[in-house]
């Protein structure tokens, strides 16, 4: 995301070092700030921290009237700083994104050389950071497994009004009371479509699949996590933990029950919401569907170290094999032989009873 205007009236340009005189043109350095993979939001205000050469140092500061960096609401700015005639060189920008409590929620670092009389630009990613200190205002840094004040994100037809779900809400740190739609778990949801009851909508940007946007359940338990009807693959289970600023919460929802056979990744068949593919997180028995890794290119028989170097419906064993249909018993497989290439058969794994590989 391209940010191209100021961002509110506050971002004026600041002069660094200004006292040099008006003998020779100034030259301005213009930061284009991009939001990243994942937003930030709610931003208060930047910090930039300017060096010049290895001596001269400033501090400037730049209103930002709750900015949102984000996909979904693409608002554009740059910060513009200036210079008197008589500096030139490289300098350093460590660009700082602070919240309303003064927790420093993202941060970006630009090289720019400065030459007179010129306007030079950089574009400057913001990497979505956590920083609170005791001493700032701020609240103090999340630590795991936190929980949050507020309404039971499970009990959503008794823990909020009617026609409302409570949801979790990362900024406050806090389930709050939403207003409820009527998209089931597992159905594409946003400004127009939001979740039913008990599920709250979650965005796959940040792993690499944009405009992907899922209802997901809460849960407490496997038993909170009956599949849809329909569903095919082995269950869903009370896995993916709920992350807020990159740390994970004490909460959890309801993983995907899908196909992760290597027949089921070529027909299409996986089960899984568009966008996402059906991987394997853990057991081979244990399923979800996610967004997989850029690295996922390895065909059948190609060498591999991992399983996120293997195109979906294949798994690392030295090299990539195929993902197969297995109902073990004794050690063998039961089901009928689904292995895509030819002379190759489903053979079981160890403790695993409902998948296989092709060998």
């Amino acid at each position: 995301m391209r940010f191209d205007r100021a961002v509110g009236v506050g971002l004026l340009a600041a002069m660094v070092g200004g006292g040099g005189g008006c003998s020779s043109p100034q030259s301005f350095v213009v930061l284009a700030l991009e939001s990243g993979a994942q937003p930030i939001v709610k931003i208060d205000h930047f910090t930039i921290l300017v060096t010049l050469g290895s001596a001269e140092t400033q501090t400037l500061t730049y209103p930002a009237g709750s900015l949102s960096l984000t996909d979904a609401a693409p608002n554009e700015g740059t910060l513009s700083v200036s210079f008197s005639g008589n500096q030139t060189g490289d300098a350093n920008f460590v660009i700082t994104a602070s919240d309303g409590r003064g927790c420093e929620i993202g941060t970006g670092k630009a090289l720019v050389t400065i030459r007179k009389g010129s306007v030079n630009e950089a574009i400057v990613p913001l990497a979505p950071e956590m920083k609170c200190t005791g001493t700032d205002g701020g609240a103090p840094d999340l630590a795991p497994g936190t929980t949050f004040k507020g309404c039971d994100l499970t009990m959503a037809a008794t823990a909020c009004p009617a026609t409302q779900t409570c949801e979790i809400n990362c900024t406050d740190r806090a389930n709050v009371c939403a207003g409820a739609g009527t998209v089931p778990a597992g159905g594409a949801c946003g400004v127009d479509a939001g979740c039913a009851a008990g599920s709250q909508c979650f965005g796959y940007g940040g792993l690499g699949c944009k405009g992907v946007q899922l209802c997901l359940r809460y849960c407490n338990s496997d038993s909170d996590c009956a599949p849809s009807a329909g569903a095919i693959g082995p269950g869903s289970f009370c896995r993916d933990p709920v992350a807020c600023d990159g740390v994970n919460t004490a909460y959890h929802t309801c993983s995907f029950s899908c196909d992760p056979t290597a027949q089921a990744a070529t027909t299409g068949t996986s089960g899984c919401p568009s966008g996402l593919a059906c991987v394997m997180p853990a057991s081979m028995d244990h399923v979800d569907c996610t967004c997989p890794e850029a690295t996922r290119t390895g065909k059948e028989n190609s060498t591999c170290t991992s399983t996120s170097q293997c195109a979906p419906g294949l798994l690392c064993e030295q090299t990539c094999r195929a993902v197969c249909h297995c109902s073990a018993q004794n050690g063998a497989c039961t089901a009928a032989n689904d292995c895509p290439t030819a002379g190759t058969t489903c053979h079981a794994v160890s403790g695993q009873t409902i998948f296989g590989v092709c060998l």
